[in-house]
């Protein structure tokens, strides 16, 4: 059905619409310049009728009252009975529409008022599924949500803003939810632990989002959090010991967990190792322990694995050759052609290269077809031929080791996480928690957050996911080499979406002086995450000592003396353990009252001492050179752009080992990149270096 303009009107409208029809459940407008179809889904229903001189003109409204359209020239005697016939159509649609409505309206109010009004911290997910359903019914009803809040205004008053999302009220709700539970739970708080935990502690253990990230710097008190944020839990009522996992990266570091959640909370709070959680939920499935290989858990049974199969290899001509081939272009660390084929296969140095390596193709789980793509991917074309030759002689003792576990029937660490992932990610293993809390977030690697992601994304019926609450500091991210990466700390938001990350701002270990020095040093890396670090004791005397590696004696003399009647600490750090004094054993002795200690930067992560001194920190040594330029380089492959990234991280974690004072110890000829930073960019530093250029 149509109404149109003669074409008198027509002439003399222009540019403007002249006809109407009505084609199934939309309308069609005709102008001089074309046509336009407008869906009933985007008119309100509504028609003004206008009286011109001559003629009539009908005015429609769009849905959402942004916008008209007017048709003009057209015979006032039709255009009553015409408009009267469209809104009848118009009607006849949308009342089975509004029927469908009617049908949804008191479940979306409903679902609206129970998330809107629960008690606790609204979690993204939540929010998520009230917005997904709330678009899904207004789908199914097939009204567009203005025309929608034209049939129901009244209701659409609540409805509509959480068709927006309303992001703003709910972290309004939010905040005063957490300052009204911190208030509530204040007292607990203060007497927890033996000092009363701080505002930033106590908000970080009350979040609840779906993915939470702590970030922990350097003696804020991290364990402390975790333990609070377990104990709260439980206290309020939220979860019972069972629901909580608490993983840990080593053994020690979980038992030291373990026995701090039984003093503190509860024995019955699940804490497990990575390696541990996969052998329980492989136990479970399986119905039995899986068969850990000794070459695995034992160095001597992999010695002379390890031995045995790399004669074997030598022992095949097709394998000997390649061996002689590359060690006429590339040096094989520990490989000696003075050595017999047996003193070769047992050389340590040798044996480490060929295990690490091992390691590192069980991590990448990529096929030897896919690490040559990856070799003729990377961007370094001069070491491309090193790569592929050590992966013709390495592929063949990764087999050798697949064979070996196979007929063994047995499991080693890498396979162990990679098989439990998989159980849980085919519902095989059903998760009983639904709190999961990490430890050293910032030496996640990606097989590791596999797991974690399968846990956190199983979803049990009449339950809710569980949410994660991972403490990490990316400044402290020091285990590259061992496969994590720093980029799922820095990348937390974005990888997780619902997420809050939380600062631990109050550092109780080292004085305001180092603080100035090591988080200024750190933070040059534009990649790590800026924040505020403050140290709660103040001090205006300069606690870095930039110092002569001749002078060390001296300045460890005069500390001795300082302390000649009561007792410190004091930890020496170096790079490596070829960075140890040769007088170390007979300082110990000789003053015992400083309690020394010997540590590489890497194992004095997470200890402290009153003072500490770095030494060698001299060009080539610290920061060291990146080594990583064979295989290993592709299956570790560098996502850093910034120069000595790791090496900065790990300057940091030695500085701020430290309570009192650092010397940082090099040759005045041979001063590292770190020492002339320190130097040129004038940081806060006692200067007692004169470099000789």
């Amino acid at each position: 059905m149509q109404l149109s303009a003669s074409w008198l009107a027509q002439w003399l409208v222009q540019g403007d619409y002249y006809s109407i029809a009505l084609d199934d459940n939309a309308l069609v407008l005709d102008s001089q310049v074309g046509s336009e179809v407008i869906s009933f889904d985007d008119w309100d229903g509504s028609i003004e009728i206008h009286r011109g001189v001559l003629w009539g003109a009908l005015e429609l409204t769009s849905s959402d009252q942004q916008y008209c359209w007017t048709i003009h020239g057209l015979p006032w005697s039709e255009c009553k009975p015409f408009a009267a016939f469209l809104i009848r159509t118009y009607q006849d649609w949308a009342r089975n529409r509004v029927d469908k409505l009617d049908a949804v309206l008191p479940e979306i109010l409903q679902r609206i008022g129970k998330f809107s009004s629960q008690p606790g911290y609204l979690r993204g997910s939540e929010h998520e599924s009230l917005h997904t359903f709330l678009h899904q019914s207004l789908a199914d009803t097939d009204l567009t949500p203005e025309l929608a809040a034209s049939f129901r205004p009244r209701s659409f008053e609540k409805i509509s803003p959480w068709l927006e999302e309303h992001q703003d009220w709910v972290e309004e709700h939010n905040k005063t939810w957490i300052k009204q539970q911190s208030e509530k739970w204040g007292s607990w708080f203060d007497s927890f632990e033996r000092s009363p935990l701080n505002d930033s502690q106590r908000e970080a253990a009350l979040i609840n989002q779906d993915h939470n990230l702590v970030l922990a710097g350097a003696g804020t008190g991290k364990t402390s959090v975790l333990v609070a944020r377990a104990g709260y839990l439980i206290a309020s009522q939220q979860a019972v010991p069972e629901d909580i996992l608490m993983l840990a990266f080593g053994r020690k570091a979980a038992e030291e967990m373990s026995e701090r959640m039984g003093e503190k909370v509860s024995d019955r709070v699940k804490v497990a190792t990575f390696h541990s959680l996969g052998s329980q939920i492989i136990a479970e499935v399986e119905k039995e322990k899986p068969n850990v290989a000794g070459v695995a858990i034992d160095a001597r049974v992999r010695s002379a694995w390890i031995a045995r199969m790399l004669i074997e290899q030598w022992n095949k001509s097709a394998s000997a050759s390649k061996w002689q081939r590359h060690l006429t272009q590339w040096r094989v660390p520990g490989f000696s052609k003075e050595n017999t084929m047996e003193q070769q296969a047992e050389n340590e140095q040798l044996q480490a290269w060929v295990w690490r390596h091992i390691e590192l193709l069980g991590q990448s789980t990529l096929s030897k077809e896919a690490l040559i793509e990856e070799i003729q991917n990377n961007n370094n074309p001069a070491m491309r031929p090193r790569m592929k030759s050590e992966l013709e002689l390495l592929w063949p003792c990764y087999q050798a080791y697949q064979q070996y576990l196979k007929s063994k029937k047995q499991i080693d660490f890498n396979s162990m996480i990679d098989v439990a992932t998989q159980y849980v990610k085919e519902g095989k293993f059903v998760s009983p928690w639904r709190f999961i809390m990490v430890d050293e977030y910032q030496d996640i690697s990606p097989q590791r957050l596999a797991l974690i992601e399968a846990l956190c994304g199983q979803k049990v019926e009449g339950k809710s996911t569980p949410t994660l609450f991972a403490v990490g500091d990316d400044w402290q991210a020091i285990y590259r080499f061992a496969g994590a990466d720093v980029n799922l700390t820095t990348d937390f938001e974005g990888r997780f979406g619902s997420s809050h990350i939380t600062e631990l701002s109050t550092t109780y270990r080292f004085n305001s002086m180092i603080g100035e020095v090591a988080n200024l040093f750190i933070q040059q890396n534009p990649s790590q995450i800026k924040k505020q670090l403050t140290s709660f004791t103040k001090q205006n005397k300069k606690a870095v000592t930039l110092l002569d590696s001749d002078l060390m004696l001296q300045d460890l003399t005069r500390l001795a003396k300082l302390y000649d009647n009561k007792e410190t600490s004091v930890m020496i750090l170096g790079r490596n353990n070829k960075q140890k004094p040769a007088k170390f054993e007979d300082w110990k002795a000789q003053w015992p009252q400083l309690n020394l200690k010997y540590m590489t930067c890497h194992a004095s992560k997470g200890r402290e001492a009153d003072y500490v001194f770095i030494v060698d920190v001299n060009k080539g040594i610290f920061p060291s050179p990146d080594r990583e330029t064979g295989l290993a380089a592709v299956m570790q492959p560098r996502t850093e752009n910034y120069t000595d990234a790791e090496e900065r991280r790990l300057f940091y974690v030695a500085l701020t080992r430290a309570r009192k004072h650092v010397w940082v110890c090099a040759g005045s000829h041979n001063t590292s990149s770190f020492i002339n930073e320190l130097i040129e960019d004038k940081y806060p530093v006692n200067n007692k270096i004169k470099r000789i250029k």
